[in-house]
């Protein structure tokens, strides 16, 4: 799958007005990862702190979560795969209905929900994201739901300035808006895989079965794509 032709495709059949939106995305994470790359040598170097990375350790610990607007995400390491450091593992907590009840204030409780996994974002040794995978409901518990609701959930994937890691943040929330077209592609090829077994809901419960869709992805090729496409239109 080349992934910088199916967002190159996404991005000309796109309106003027979702290409810009993708753009400012894009460039508020661009700006933020530059600075927290600046401040703290990385974007994971924010989290790890200098520390050696144990594995499957959270980073930071406690991870990053907003509970206003039930975003979370925390980075761990335990995979051997070449280009792959570690990865970061996204959340939106909602109830088993697909509902989200939102705190009105940072100290409140979310009620009956529970972390419901998004995607997966592998990061290189300097914190440049390099794939987005998918993962069965086992290795993160949490309720589980179809793409399209997902895929809703992704849409309202957001993390404000929380204390300490806002650079993160704001790189975080960007680059996911600008790669929601992929991640709705990765949540539907997830379910054409599961729907393929006999019983998928026991496929969900499977450990034979853990990455579930996977893509690579060259964002700075993807971040020219898309500024060259809005040059092209003017916008």
């Amino acid at each position: 799958m080349n992934t910088s032709s199916s967002l190159r495709r996404h991005w000309r059949e796109a309106t003027d007005a979702r290409l810009a939106r993708a753009l400012q995305s894009a460039r508020a994470s661009v700006s933020a990862f530059a600075e927290a790359t600046a401040a703290s040598g990385s974007v994971l170097q924010s989290w790890i702190e200098g520390r050696e990375v144990v594995e499957f350790e959270h980073y930071p610990e406690g991870d990053v979560i907003d509970p206003r607007r039930g975003s979370q995400f925390y980075y761990h390491s335990h995979r051997d795969t070449g280009r792959e450091h570690g990865h970061l593992h996204l959340f939106w907590h909602a109830t088993a209905s697909g509902r989200r009840r939102y705190a009105r204030r940072e100290s409140a409780r979310w009620v009956r929900s529970a972390p419901t996994h998004l995607i997966a974002v592998s990061l290189d040794a300097r914190g440049a994201p390099v794939e987005l995978f998918t993962v069965n409901q086992w290795v993160t518990d949490g309720h589980w739901f179809d793409a399209a609701t997902t895929m809703s959930f992704v849409e309202r994937f957001e993390l404000g300035a929380i204390e300490g890691h806002a650079l993160s943040c704001r790189w975080l929330t960007g680059f996911v808006r600008l790669y929601q077209p992929l991640i709705a592609d990765l949540l539907v090829r997830r379910d054409q895989r599961l729907a393929r077994r006999a019983d998928p809901a026991q496929a969900r419960r499977d450990h034979r079965l853990e990455l579930l869709s996977r893509a690579p992805i060259d964002w700075a090729a993807d971040l020219d794509a898309l500024e060259s496409e809005a040059r092209r239109r003017g916008v």
